[in-house]
């Protein structure tokens, strides 16, 4: 292996530049070395011009669901300048900033704050896309390629199905793009062992706080891979120092969202139950997904976001579809890898072993026995797909060496218009004979008999597209061996098209209204709760199954109308209104507040079913038409789609308890909670009680602070809406008071004879001691950067 400096001195970093330009600065204009970011960013934003300049936004898959209300929730408490610190809407009250999939305390949402949320939302994935791009076209450029061939690099990865699939996932994508930049950190030469272990430790920093672990792990284990396969054998040990030095110190940088997590985490769902291997293996890749990166969507139009878009559900282990929509990135990476790997130039090993590592990563658990996925799994991690994007990274590399070295070599590759032809052929033969083709496909994935008409319909022009983009590549490698500034032009951008042209069509966009504006039931709603007292129950969980659900969800395209009319999800809180029953779409809910939602299923055994919704301020239900209220429900209205009940019952979310039943413990309020009417307390004691009613005054309520007076003649309880745990600040005229658990899962505080201000506010677990992480970070930093360097050794 040769020498770092040696490395760049054969590739052109050293001297002139890849381009032929000398690279000092009165010869290379800054506007020219600027000049390939600037295009970068110009094809992002046309690519992506709708929603960026539109009044449109992305809304499939998690999006509407989960993750446009956590960013609304986040987004707004930046927007009043507080600290994101509670979900008021979504599970009667949960914890917000704590949970890491959140990422609150990632930089750029408080910089997106002073935007319009659906602005915002417009501008986060396309400034993650355009990062991306910019890190990888300083990666390959380490590596000494022209800049067309970092601009292909760029394009492969951004662009790729994985790349264009984290649009769905504002919790990840940040990882993603921070992705190329660690990498690059740790591959560019002649810096200094501080200049490494700062630049490191922002970005390993930035990539904690947004708060995906499978993308930092990913990060961390490809620089340690880039160190030991591309570095010289004498720098490795300084080069892993100065890594672990950057990790060590990054934590300090997250250190507040660290500690707030570590204290969330033994409080939730998620570790005091674990999870089952199958749940955590839940998304794998199976093998023959490996062929979509041959065919961009060989097993139905996944692209599409509808709930029958795939013919063969064996190929996306039983679901409609994987965590990334396609594996694609585009075919001249496919060929670049294949033509690339068994070589020994700078950046092949790293992409090599990444690939490797990556897609073992990804597709391996996809072989665990299914009898084994009862099983506890040994961690409560979710879907190894996410892995994928070590995928494409390293196609993006494998791309970029070899636009290059294709261009120089000027050999003619034959295979590559025979694997077109082929693809050509099949997809004129499906065509021709679609029945035959589908029975065949059907049969060779183990789908069920009653998809081949599907096949039938879809498999003839997903071959079809799959030979027409891979004759594009086979189109411009034969260009890139005429030599020419035109033939090269032409061959890049058939090579950048091709990726483009297959996976943008992912993200789709939809009118801001169809997404941000509130629903009839929201608006209902509104007028008779203008305070916002009381919550709404998806009343599908509690009645039977409704025919006229499954044919909405039939022709449902990318989801919207069902999440925003069956209110199971988080997409209420996008216009302010909760809910306390809803799937824990990422498993994140505290404990008591999983274990009283799954009490509530058994609802109708209980002694006043309406009674108990009514104890958690459920007031409103909706439901599909053709589906009967639950107990203590009345309907009230609806449309022609939906029906919608209310609970007359119902008591507002801060109140003070009239009757109350007390228990010892969490397990004897389970006990207790079904046979009576009262909200039960865990005071450690067994009795009934009940006070005069008193009077109650709120004098602010947001998620982040609750203050009210009362006025009591008997002692009582103040009973909260709010998740019970053990993060709250709470005072009764200005003395801290602890809170207690009341109906299991939400709060209550004990109120003394007389009048009283009592003051409720979310805290930051662990900010007292977390937050001199930042500070202590940034003297680390001033130290390294006063730190004097060495002296060269005399040559």
């Amino acid at each position: 292996m040769p020498p770092a400096g040696g490395l760049q001195q054969q590739r052109g970093l050293v001297g002139p530049s890849p381009g032929g330009t000398e690279s000092s600065g009165g010869a290379l204009p800054a506007f020219r070395r600027l000049l390939p970011g600037l295009l970068w960013l110009l094809l992002v934003a046309l690519v992506y011009a709708d929603p960026l300049f539109v009044a449109r936004n992305f809304a499939g898959r998690d999006l509407l669901g989960y993750h446009l209300p956590v960013e609304k929730a986040v987004h707004d408490a930046y927007a009043r300048r507080s600290w994101p610190v509670w979900f008021a809407e979504i599970s009667g009250g949960r914890p917000l900033l704590p949970n890491i999939n959140v990422g609150a305390l990632y930089p750029i949402r408080p910089l997106l704050a002073p935007f319009r949320f659906p602005v915002a939302m417009r501008i986060y994935p396309v400034l993650h896309w355009a990062v991306a791009g910019l890190g990888v076209m300083a990666l390959l450029r380490v590596l000494g390629v022209s800049r067309s061939a970092a601009a292909v690099g760029a394009v492969t990865y951004v662009f790729s199905g994985v790349g264009v699939s984290e649009s769905f996932y504002t919790n990840t994508h940040p990882g993603v793009a921070l992705l190329p930049w660690i990498v690059w950190s740790v591959a560019r030469p002649a810096v200094s062992w501080a200049g490494r272990v700062l630049t490191a430790s922002v970005l390993i920093g930035l990539e904690l706080l947004a708060g995906d672990v499978f993308t930092t792990s990913l990060s961390l284990v490809a620089a340690v891979i880039w160190i030991l396969v591309e570095k010289t054998r004498a720098s490795r040990a300084a080069e892993l120092s100065a890594l672990g030095a950057a990790a060590l110190f990054s934590a300090l940088l997250a250190l507040p969202q660290l500690v707030a997590t570590l204290l969330w985490i033994p409080e939730t769902h998620r570790a005091v139950s674990g999870m089952t291997v199958g749940e955590a293996l839940r998304f794998s890749v199976q093998p023959w997904r490996l062929l979509e990166f041959i065919v961009p969507y060989p097993f139905g139009p996944t692209w599409s976001d509808t709930p029958r878009a795939t013919w063969a559900p064996r190929a996306f282990g039983g679901l409609a579809t994987g965590f990334f929509v396609t594996l694609y990135a585009g075919s001249f990476a496919l060929v670049a890898a294949i033509v690339q790997w068994r070589r020994k130039e700078g950046g092949v090993r790293f992409a090599r072993a990444l690939a490797i590592l990556a897609l073992g990563a990804c597709v391996l658990p996809s072989f665990v026995p299914r009898n084994w996925h009862t099983w506890a799994a040994p961690l409560p991690l979710r879907y190894p797909e996410k892995m994928a994007v070590g995928a494409a990274l390293s196609a993006a590399v494998f791309a970029g060496i070899a636009l290059d070295g294709l261009r120089r070599e000027n050999r003619r590759r034959h295979w590559l218009t025979v694997v077109g032809v082929s693809l050509t052929v099949l997809a004129a033969l499906a065509a021709l004979f679609p029945q035959a083709a589908a029975r065949l496909a059907v049969q060779l994935l183990g789908s069920d008999r009653t998809l081949i008409p599907a096949a039938a319909v879809h498999l003839p022009a997903a071959l079809a597209e799959g030979g027409l983009l891979w004759m594009a590549s086979a189109v411009a490698l034969g260009l890139l061996g005429r030599g020419g500034h035109l033939s090269h032009a032409v061959a890049v951008f058939l090579i950048a098209l091709c990726p483009i042209a297959a996976d943008r069509r992912i993200a789709r966009s939809f009118r801001e209204e169809e997404i941000f504006a509130p629903t009839a039931f929201a608006r209902a709603m509104t007028r008779r709760d203008a305070a916002g007292s009381f919550r709404a129950l998806g009343e599908s969980r509690y009645i039977p199954s409704s025919p006229s659900e499954g044919a909405q969800l039939s022709s449902d395209v990318g989801f919207l109308d069902y999440r925003r009319r069956s209110w199971l999800v988080y997409t209420p809180a996008l216009w302010g209104r909760g809910t306390v029953f809803n799937d824990d779409f990422d498993a994140g809910d505290l404990s008591r507040a999983e274990s009283l939602r799954r009490l509530s299923f058994r609802s109708t055994a209980f002694h006043d079913p309406g009674a108990f919704f009514a104890s958690v301020s459920l007031r409103f239900g909706i439901r599909f038409p053709d589906q009967q209220p639950p107990p203590g429900f009345r309907p009230f209205g609806g449309t022609g789609f939906e029906a919608w009940d209310e609970n007359a019952r119902a008591l507002p979310d801060v109140r003070l308890l009239g009757r109350w039943r007390e228990a010892t413990d969490a397990v004897d309020a389970l006990r207790q909670i079904p046979i009576g009417s009262e909200v039960t307390l865990e005071t450690g004691r067994t009795s009934l009680g009940s006070a005069r009613e008193g009077s109650l005054r709120v004098l602010e309520k947001t998620p982040e602070v609750l203050r009210a007076e009362v006025d009591v003649t008997e002692p009582t309880y103040l009973f909260v809406l709010r998740g019970y745990w053990s993060y709250h600040s709470v005072s009764v005229d200005g003395h801290p008071v602890s809170v207690i658990p009341a109906q299991l899962a939400f709060s209550a505080v004990a109120v003394p004879i007389g009048r009283h201000r009592i003051e409720w506010r979310e805290t930051i677990p662990g900010i007292e001691g977390s937050r001199w992480g930042p500070a202590l970070y940034g003297i680390v930093a001033i130290a390294l950067l006063l730190k004097p360097r060495r002296p060269k050794e005399a040559r």
